[in-house]
């Protein structure tokens, strides 16, 4: 049930909000990219013919403007 709860808003978030959760895996959770080391900083690498690219891109910036609450 925790999985579903997350998946919606990410889904949303990338302008995916009335995909089904096997299609959520698949397009979004399912990342054919790397996390490379670069001067001390993380680096997500995406291929640059992956079709869901823009949406993944579009989620990951909705949930880094969220504020941090601690």
């Amino acid at each position: 049930m925790t999985a579903h709860n997350l998946g919606r808003p990410v889904g949303a978030l990338a302008g995916m909000a009335r995909a089904t959760a096997a299609t959520l895996r698949r397009r979004l959770f399912t990342i054919p990219g790397r996390l490379v080391h670069t001067a001390r900083r993380l680096h997500l690498r995406l291929p640059a013919n992956w079709p869901w690219a823009e949406a993944f891109l579009t989620a990951l910036t909705g949930i880094n403007a969220l504020p941090m609450r601690s």
